[in-house]
């Protein structure tokens, strides 16, 4: 397999199985112990807290796709006794628990290779692919397997985030426009952009522009999927899907 058929067999199930830690009761039940306000206020502080207390608008440029005032709410309403760095720890150990009960039917040894290929990919990768994927690769790792391999792959879904960023504006969408053209009916079309707090009036849906953003994303991705040679890119697609197919 090329580096950009292992990107693209890979996309969407590390998309799925982070969707599914983030969209878990208990991490919702993390947040609300956190004093995070629901239902964005971990997914922009968990997600943009390895940035560091930096100010809401360079929170805004990690998250790129939830409206930045909105942003700048979740962001500025977190408790003031909890640190950005340590609502990013909240969030990986949110996953890494998850990880243990929605992973328990994957072998671990499974688990533990998966997790080395995709630190493989992630180490490969230049950090200015985008800054919270370069704060979540430099978060630490759970040390059992399937935390492990939940915060691993979370890393690798934070860089095609961050490509994906460079990818709308080089097509000419932007934030917005990507949104409202994405085929995803949990994050994409109007639902999504009302969801992210984009007011309207919003343009129609380039679904061409879309495409070509898509394909910007993966080519930015591919070069550090270069990492995976031989067998290790096939088997790495595998692993993937396999754990994938556990939370079905």
């Amino acid at each position: 397999m090329t580096p950009l058929e292992i990107v693209d067999a890979t996309a969407k199930p590390i998309l799925e199985i982070g969707r599914g830690w983030m969209l878990a009761p208990a991490t919702a039940e993390r947040a609300t112990e956190l004093g995070l306000e629901l239902p964005f206020g971990f997914w922009v502080n968990g997600r943009a807290g390895v940035l560091g207390d930096v100010g809401a608008d360079v929170a805004a440029a990690g998250i790129a796709f939830m409206y930045p005032p909105l942003v700048h709410r979740y962001w500025n309403s977190r408790p003031a006794a909890l640190s950005a760095g340590e609502a990013a720890r909240a969030y990986a150990g949110a996953a890494a628990a998850w990880g243990r009960e929605a992973l328990a039917a994957v072998p671990e040894a499974d688990l533990v290779e998966v997790t080395a290929l995709a630190r493989r990919v992630a180490d490969a990768a230049q950090p200015s692919v985008g800054a919270l994927f370069a704060g979540w690769r430099a978060l630490e790792v759970p040390a059992d397997p399937a935390g492990a391999a939940t915060v691993t792959l979370n890393v690798l879904r934070e860089m095609r985030g961050g490509a994906h960023i460079s990818a709308a504006h080089a097509s000419g969408l932007g934030p917005l426009a990507a949104i409202l053209a994405a085929p995803d009916q949990v994050r994409g079309g109007t639902a999504g952009a009302e969801r992210f707090g984009w007011p309207q009036p919003w343009p129609a849906a380039d679904e061409v522009g879309r495409a070509e953003a898509e394909r910007m994303t993966s080519l930015i991705c591919a070069p550090a999927y270069a990492a995976l040679d031989g067998a290790s890119g096939p088997r790495f697609v595998e692993l993937v899907t396999a754990v994938r197919a556990a939370l079905d």
